[in-house]
């Protein structure tokens, strides 16, 4: 018994970190002004969810309780000065540092999980999946911060043709 316990106790943390990751992601989509963002962010946000549900599916299927010390989402772990920081304006490339940061952090988890190869194989199977969309979510971060896609597409510079004289 206690070695099943065990194997779990890094999934229901990864579970933890799951919605933690969810709610940064739900919280930079309501600051975010620029429309293609705020669609990433949601995009993200409902995979996140998605996630949890799966990982959380797992444990009650082997029996285990799952952590839901983080079920809240949303505005609700946010103090005073994070609510008037949304309020004056929210920088973009700050929220997508953020939400890439997190992803990187629990990617170390879904990695030492799947090294390990501890868990039943249909939930390895499921980290590896998570985890590749996790990956393609960082790239998107780091395409959005580094420029190489516009964070908002109307705003893109204009090149002027010139004509020959």
């Amino acid at each position: 018994m206690e070695d099943r316990y065990s194997k779990f106790k890094k999934l229901n943390w990864l579970l933890t970190e799951s919605f933690e990751a969810e709610r940064i992601y739900y919280n930079a989509s309501e600051d975010v002004q620029q429309v293609e963002l705020k669609r990433f962010f949601n995009h993200e946000t409902v995979n996140r969810n998605r996630f949890s549900y799966e990982i959380s599916e797992q444990l009650v299927q082997a029996g285990i309780e799952p952590a839901r010390d983080w079920v809240q989402k949303g505005n609700l772990d946010r103090d005073w000065r994070e609510e008037r920081k949304a309020l004056v304006k929210a920088k973009p490339l700050k929220l997508l540092k953020k939400c890439r940061k997190k992803d990187q952090e629990n990617l170390e988890i879904y990695n030492e999980l799947l090294e390990k190869k501890a868990l039943p194989k249909e939930i390895l199977k499921l980290l590896k999946k998570q985890k590749e969309t996790i990956e393609n979510a960082v790239e998107k971060c780091q395409k959005y911060e580094s420029g190489e896609e516009a964070l908002d597409p109307s705003n893109q510079p204009r090149v002027r043709k010139l004509k020959a004289v």
